[in-house]
């Protein structure tokens, strides 16, 4: 046995199975059909050891079931859409998607891509994944990008589509709208601002009993906490709790908000916490997920003083064009220097963050597209309930995020490398030209518009520069593998699928998308049973993420131990 070598066993096993291609799934075959929704393994780079341990998970699923006599389907697929591949190749050049042409650019963003698929097939032969390149997909191909077009022109159809002027969750290195899904919560540190805002008419002297009021040379004035100075000029009223015992004093007052003509109202709010900072709080345009309620329930005019990229706007005076850190410690500097910062307090908070670039989030008012949400979410617990989970209470964490939930999906970005949004906008009267079905795939940056001129006004169109949220593609994934709007009989033996295996960090987005999705769209699920995955941590014990630098590459166990040996790893994490 000295002279077995394992290593060139599996090298020669791994290359006959692909010739003789065992792992097809044959369409002409009588045996029961076990088809696998495979998660497509994201372009941005190779393999690390927690996704060969989840893929071979899975491919344990596909040999079981094959030995039990079934056809099982199981395709290789990438995920080639999105930020993350735009953001890995700007970092790369030193560049923003906005310093060079947009086609020149989303060439690079594939190319990219394309070096990292070609590197993760090699992985997954060497690891001993069965899966079928015969039935291969990657989600940028126009014959994917097909579907997810039509998927949104026959949603927009049912009604279930609109366009709306609305704040949304924006990040301003990325320079796009995101869901609510994509914001990830980490714990910074930051300052506890108290500053004094100054009523505008004389208070009597028994006020100053209370605490959190005071006076100096200027007047009386009212102690206000807040993290987010350089919303200042954004500041639209100042709210107590009703049960404060200064509440009866302050309601109704006026006070002038520090280094702006601007005068603000009190009101009462029993969403104010009144043991957070002095009680008391300034509302701005847009602050946080609090301060947007809060707007909608005044019906506030939606000031904006933070825009797009992430600088002051118009309204912020001298502030005007700087970043917000910058705006921030310049006002703190100035509110310090003309005696309004009482005191500076370190606070530990959670701030909101791009899931990707990791950028502090905020709100932008813009126009984007939305799916309705909201209406279904009865639907998705529903159809949820249908499936069969594994393990069962995984379902908890869908159900907790769909009744979290407050606002319709946004589904619009301003990238370049995704799907491209199929319609055409009159540059006159706004009216809105669908692409037709026949049609799709078309990009209408490039791509002329089913008709010469606006139907409504005879105005010029202009081809929609946004494209899809990335998880548009990846939620229809189970109408793409089982043929929809491609082969219909086909599309009736197939769908449902037989499993959905992901990871559980993306229930509320891959797995609460594709179920409203597919189920809107087909009055079905779209899978029968779901399986989560967990992941595999890096010696500090957090999850291995190549952005963090704390991956180990699986190739180089194979090297050294072999396949069977890290399979066989891989067999014994649950």
């Amino acid at each position: 046995m000295t002279d077995y070598d394992q290593k060139q066993i599996e090298r020669k096993w791994q290359e006959k199975w692909q010739r003789m291609k065992i792992y097809h799934f044959d369409f002409e075959s009588d045996k029961p059909i076990y088809s696998i929704d495979v998660p497509p393994r994201y372009a941005s780079g190779p393999l690390h050891a927690g996704h060969a341990v989840h893929y071979t998970h899975i491919d344990f699923v596909a040999r079981y079931k094959r030995m039990r006599g079934y056809n099982v389907f199981f395709p290789l697929c990438f995920d080639v859409n999105g930020i993350p591949i735009e953001e890995r190749v700007e970092r790369k050049l030193g560049i923003t998607r906005k310093d060079i042409d947009r086609h020149k650019f989303i060439k690079l963003c594939s190319e990219f891509a394309e070096k990292n698929i070609k590197k993760m097939i090699e992985q997954y032969i060497k690891l001993g994944e069965s899966m079928d390149p015969t039935i291969y997909y990657q989600t940028d191909a126009e014959y994917y990008r097909r579907l997810t077009q039509i998927s949104f022109i026959e949603m927009y159809e049912k009604g279930l589509i609109y366009r709306g002027e609305f704040p949304v969750n924006w990040c301003p290195r990325c320079m796009t709208a995101m869901a609510d899904a994509e914001i990830q919560y980490v714990e910074r540190e930051t300052s506890l601002n108290t500053i004094k805002f100054y009523f505008k008419n004389d208070q009597p002297e028994q006020i100053l009993k209370y605490h959190g009021i005071g006076r100096d040379e200027k007047g009386f004035y009212v102690e206000i906490a807040t993290t987010r100075p350089e919303m200042l000029p954004s500041c639209q009223i100042v709210a107590v709790h009703p049960k404060d015992e200064r509440a009866p004093w302050l309601v109704d007052q006026i006070l002038k908000v520090p280094f702006f003509d601007k005068e603000v109202k009190i009101v009462e709010d029993e969403s104010v916490d009144p043991n957070f900072g002095t009680g008391i709080v300034m509302i701005c345009t847009i602050g946080d997920k609090e301060d947007l309620k809060w707007v909608f329930k005044y019906k506030l005019p939606m000031e904006m003083c933070i825009d797009e990229e992430g600088r002051m706007t118009e309204i912020c005076g001298k502030y005007k064009g700087l970043k917000i850190e910058e705006a921030r410690k310049k006002i703190i500097e100035d509110l310090e220097r003309e005696g309004y910062l009482i005191k500076k307090e370190p606070l530990k908070q959670n701030v909101g963050v791009c899931w990707r670039c990791k950028t502090p989030v905020e709100f932008i008012l813009t126009k984007q597209w939305f799916l309705k949400t909201l209406p279904f979410k009865d639907l998705v617990l529903k159809t949820s309930n249908d499936i069969k989970w594994y393990p069962e209470f995984m379902k908890k964490r869908l159900e907790e995020w769909v009744n979290s939930l407050e606002w319709d999906w946004v589904i619009s970005r301003q990238r370049y490398f995704a799907t491209p949004i199929p319609i055409w906008e009159c540059q006159n009267c706004g009216e809105i030209i669908l692409a037709r079905k026949e049609d799709c795939y078309v990009d209408p940056t490039r791509d002329p518009p089913p008709v010469e001129k606006c139907p409504k006004c005879g105005g010029k169109l202009k081809g929609s520069e946004e494209v899809f949220d990335t998880w548009m593609d990846s939620s229809i994934s189970p109408l793409y593998n089982t043929f929809w709007h491609r082969d219909e009989k086909l599309f009736k033996k197939l769908y449902p699928m037989s499993l959905r295996p992901q990871a559980h960090d993306i229930i509320r987005t891959w797995a609460f998308y594709t179920i409203l999705r597919c189920t809107l769209l087909t009055g079905e699920k779209p899978f029968e049973n779901i399986m989560m995955g967990g992941f595999i941590l890096s010696e500090d014990g957090t999850p291995m993420h190549a952005s963090l630098g704390n991956v180990i590459d699986p190739l180089e166990i194979i090297e050294e131990f072999g396949t069977d040996a890290f399979r066989c790893y891989a067999a014994s994490c649950s």
